[in-house]
């Protein structure tokens, strides 16, 4: 049985990544930072057919990020989905003046970068033994078109550089694991109906996550590093 470690697995895209890849017959290492609360996951979990485990992860806890990979020390991995992560304070609209240029709250846009970039590097870098013992050897990251240069124009200064400065990292991560035969890919998930949306959204979280796994499934050698939308279309940087 492969296997698929995911974090933010509680809710939203996560939770469907874990519904969807277990329904594919993975094994599926689900992390969040309150399993106790995360009731949906949990029900998962009891009907499940295939293994899931839930692990407690505060993605910018690095200490708690190691600890975890060494209790995973001897458990291949075949893919890793850098799914955990923050859009800044909720309400969204209620806050968003805290990532605007003049009013800017630089606490909030501190938090974001070590959520949205240093947690999921950090976690490639921990499990990479763990995706080397696998088959696939795929790291995944959930990015956005916000981080895009070209394309993104939603002046919301933390989330958007957090995934702009995610996808250089993820470049540069492509070249160095080449070698290794370990592929990554940035995607993102469209505009799909979660929590972080700020209204307005129009795809449906199945949807989202089937597309995205799709792209997993089409990820190899030939078109690492690259950055996809959930139905395949290709994203400037």
């Amino acid at each position: 049985m492969k296997t698929v470690f995911i974090t933010g697995g509680n809710r939203g895209l996560g939770l469907e990544f874990v519904k969807q890849y277990s329904q594919l017959g993975y094994g599926v290492i689900a992390t969040c930072r309150n399993p106790d609360e995360a009731r949906e996951l949990n029900d998962l979990k009891e009907t499940s057919t295939t293994d899931i485990k839930i692990h407690s992860l505060d993605v910018t806890n690095h200490q708690e990020i190691d600890s975890l990979s060494q209790s995973l020390s001897n458990t291949p991995i075949d893919i890793i989905i850098n799914n955990a992560g923050i859009i800044g304070p909720f309400p969204i609209f209620k806050h968003i003046e805290k990532q605007r240029f003049k009013t800017m709250d630089y606490s909030v846009w501190e938090e974001v970068l070590r959520t949205n970039l240093f947690g999921p590097i950090k976690i490639s870098e921990s499990f990479l033994e763990n995706i080397k013992n696998g088959q696939d050897k795929k790291i995944i990251f959930i990015s956005s078109t916000v981080g895009s240069i070209n394309e993104g124009k939603e002046s919301a200064y933390a989330y958007a550089t957090s995934k702009t400065a995610l996808n250089k990292a993820i470049s540069l991560m492509a070249e160095n694991l080449k070698s290794e035969h370990i592929h990554v890919l940035a995607l993102c998930p469209g505009y799909v109906k979660t929590r972080m949306n700020g209204g307005g959204a129009n795809l449906e979280t199945y949807e989202s996550i089937k597309g995205m796994i799709k792209q997993i499934d089409a990820l190899n050698e030939s078109n690492t590093g690259i950055f996809l939308r959930y139905n395949g279309e290709k994203i400037t940087w």
